[in-house]
């Protein structure tokens, strides 16, 4: 009998304390809410390293402007470095509003995963102290006085499963509450740090807008309160003469190879028209020639849509004198006025045949239309397509700025005979 109650003894503390160390130990899997969080940190340190890179170029242009006398440095060549580093400028902001609307929506997600942790929480909190309460209503009654009323060897071993079981149920529901709880607390620390990345973000890009604001303001005022002097004047006609003379070229080179490619394509598709009324005639038995095939390179149709959102012009085309170098002469296209940094868009569907720095048109585009036509687009802060892309009516091609012989924000826009790359007055045309 002594026996019998010494190896129950042993039974029991063995028991509880395996229903201790089972307790007081809580492992948690790894969640997707990690692997998540590491996704989307994994594209802020992306476009954290594309702000390092734009800076370090920045550095760059701000060192050669530095490195500028600038009582002998002609003023275009400071104009342009200027611009240059506004157009840096402004794709660091690009990325920082990048960063912020990935942050934005991470925090959204959070929001609503919080919302569900708490809720789960709360639930799980409900469950344990349910059955603390069980417990305590019936804690005249151990796990050990539950052993000892064994009457037999089998019932003992029966018991111990039943104790068990309960043990595990209990581990289980301490488990989950605090699993919920650990949950709630991992969202809360992660929401709260990105919060505060994401408001230094704003901050950050605010500072950089205001400076950005400063920066564009100098540039121009450098152009319009040029000297007087006459080789500034030579040097800004030659240069608008220069870049004339290559627009010149480009638009009927490109006009021609473009009448190429129509031809062949027609000619194409001709002979294939021809071969399949051939095989037609042939499958039905007939001797008598296929009818003449018919046809020709069509122009492309459809009017031209206004390329911004305002119709406000503050320059016509024509004669004028013009604002940089005070020089009577004929204005090649329209002035739009327009605020910095906004749409600029296709008059029409096309390719695009250049895209990139031109001269004094600074930031430029220009596309062929394919019915006769190319419209050129100037001084832009940034563009949005680049040369051979083929675009469509309406779609943005670039932003106002005021890059090149510029005194101010706006876009100039052009239209031009492609044949002959003549200036065609853009208001000549009928828009939507």
């Amino acid at each position: 009998m002594k026996k019998r109650r010494a190896f129950i003894s042993t039974v029991c503390i063995v028991l509880v304390l395996l229903m201790v160390l089972s307790i007081s130990v809580a492992v948690f899997a790894p969640t997707a809410h990690a692997a998540k969080s590491d996704d989307i940190q994994d594209e802020i340190d992306d476009l954290n390293s594309q702000k390092s890179e734009i800076q370090g170029r920045m550095n760059e242009v701000q060192s050669e402007i530095d490195s500028l006398d600038y009582e002998k440095a002609n003023t275009l060549e400071k104009k342009l470095m200027l611009d240059r580093k506004n157009t840096l400028a402004q794709e660091e902001l690009d990325v920082i509003q990048e960063q912020i609307d990935i942050m934005d929506g991470r925090i959204a997600s959070l929001q609503a995963d919080l919302t569900q942790a708490r809720a789960e929480e709360e639930y799980q909190q409900e469950r344990w102290l349910t059955r603390v309460r069980d417990m305590e209503e019936t804690s005249d009654v151990s796990y050990i006085q539950v052993l000892f009323e064994a009457t037999s060897f089998s019932d003992l071993l029966t018991r111990i499963d039943l104790v068990n079981e309960v043990a595990t149920y209990d581990e289980a529901l301490a488990q989950e509450y605090v699993s919920a709880r650990e949950k709630v607390e991992t969202l809360e620390a992660e929401a709260e740090e990105i919060f505060a990345a994401n408001e230094a973000n704003r901050q950050e890009m605010e500072a950089k807008k205001t400076q950005l604001e400063t920066d564009i303001n100098a540039a121009c005022a450098l152009i319009a309160t040029m000297d007087s002097d006459i080789d500034d004047y030579n040097e800004v006609l030659e240069q608008e003469a220069a870049t004339k003379a290559e627009i010149d070229a480009l638009i009927v080179d490109k006009e021609a190879e473009l009448q190429e490619a129509k031809a062949a394509e027609e000619a194409a598709r001709l002979a294939a028209l021809a071969a399949q009324q051939a095989a037609q005639a042939a499958a039905q038995g007939s001797i008598t020639a296929p009818p003449a095939v018919t046809g020709g390179v069509s122009a492309g149709g459809g009017g031209f849509m206004w390329p911004s959102y305002t119709r406000y012009i503050t320059s016509y085309f024509g004669m004028r004198t013009n604002p940089v170098s005070g020089v009577y002469k004929s204005h090649d296209g329209v002035d739009i006025g327009a605020a910095y940094g906004t749409a600029i868009y296709a008059a029409a569907g096309g390719t695009v045949v250049t895209a990139g720095w031109y001269g004094g048109y600074g930031n430029c585009v220009m596309i062929n239309h394919g019915n006769g036509y190319t419209t050129l687009y100037g001084h832009q802060s940034r563009l949005a397509v680049s040369a051979g892309q083929t675009v469509s009516q309406g779609q943005v091609i670039g932003y106002v700025g005021s890059t090149g012989n510029s005194t101010g924000p706006h876009l100039h826009f052009e239209v031009r005979a492609s044949a002959t790359a003549t200036p065609i007055n853009p208001l000549s045309f009928t828009y939507y």
